[in-house]
């Protein structure tokens, strides 16, 4: 999740995904640093209409994939803790060609072939503009999922935590903010 400039603007420290990253795991954030951060990203939205979608938006940020401390993914400019929906979609996908998935710009592509996922580079082309996709990574399709499972649990008990901060400080419709917020339902 990308906290750092708001809790840079706030004066809170949080420990980064990596040197330099603007990007924090959502399981170190404590409950005090959690309900502050909360609070000022209440300050960004107008309380218009509750049913409408974009009246809170979600959290900047999403799933970065490390291997052996490296980083090998993370979100991009645009990217936000409900792109999760665009990971869930790999695992739904039939067909072994290459897919955009969107994780802010640039974004990458992966293709699904005999139970393993293949993940290119970062870039801003069209899948129809390249004529040769490199894989730069790839991973068992069930390692894929057991690990995706675990950041789903993580960002519903994000949500949850969220939900119940803003219960504590007396907001309508806790619930539906947290799940804008935190990008899950």
């Amino acid at each position: 999740m990308k906290f750092t400039e708001t809790a840079s603007r706030l004066a809170l420290n949080f420990n980064e995904i990596q040197k330099g990253s603007n990007l924090v795991n959502i399981e170190n954030i404590d409950d005090e640093s959690l309900e502050t951060i909360v609070a000022a990203k209440l300050t960004e939205v107008e309380f218009y209409d509750p049913d409408e979608r974009g009246f809170v938006l979600s959290f900047d940020g999403g799933i970065v994939v490390k291997k052996d401390d490296e980083v090998l993914i993370q979100p991009s400019c645009c990217g936000d803790l409900e792109n999760i929906e665009n990971w869930e979609k790999v695992l739904e996908k039939r067909s072994s060609g290459w897919t955009e998935i969107w994780i802010g710009h640039p974004w990458i592509f992966y293709k699904k072939e005999n139970g393993i996922i293949s993940f290119s580079d970062y870039t801003e082309a069209n899948i129809n503009d390249l004529e040769d996709v490199k894989t730069k990574f790839e991973v068992e399709e069930e390692d894929f999922k057991d690990e995706l499972d675990k950041m789903i649990y993580q960002q519903v008990r994000f949500k949850n935590r969220i939900s119940d901060i803003l219960k504590k400080m007396n907001i309508e419709n806790a619930k539906k903010i947290s799940e804008f917020m935190s990008g899950i339902k």
